[in-house]
């Protein structure tokens, strides 16, 4: 089974990694989260500021496929296993300047957990679960 799973490079076939209500309450969660972040940091508010994001998929192929769309939209990122969890890939990175006011950021997070659906791939704006495993 191995073999083929390295073949066709998914390590999970049973089914998409974030169905649609997941998506949902993943994106009200982290727009949540962005709220309360955001009411903290009111002195720096407005400033521009790199995110850092993380997005989790059981698929290679999505992982790679979200990251080159990453890319193209000028942010440094990079995708490969999770080195927390065999079953999991992470692409993992950092935005271009993003304005820190509240429009600004949900509006971006809603369009990160959006291209996470589009590829199979939870989104996470609060300091990943999972960290990339290191290149040999």
């Amino acid at each position: 089974m191995s073999i083929f799973a390295n073949l066709f490079r998914w390590k999970s076939s049973s089914g998409p990694h974030q169905t649609e209500a997941q998506y949902e309450e993943n994106l009200a969660r982290q727009v949540s989260m962005a709220r309360k972040a955001l009411a903290q940091m009111q002195e720096y508010e407005d400033r521009e500021y790199r995110l850092e994001f993380f997005f989790y998929t059981n698929n290679l192929n999505n992982a790679e496929a979200l990251n080159s769309k990453l890319v193209e939209l000028g942010y440094d990122s990079q995708s490969g296993e999770s080195a927390d969890d065999p079953a999991l890939f992470v692409t993992t990175g950092w935005t271009t300047p993003i304005r820190t006011n509240e429009e600004t950021v949900i509006k971006w997070i809603e369009s990160m957990c959006r291209l996470g659906l589009e590829h199979d791939a939870k989104f996470d704006s609060n300091r990943g679960s999972h960290k990339l495993k290191k290149q040999q």
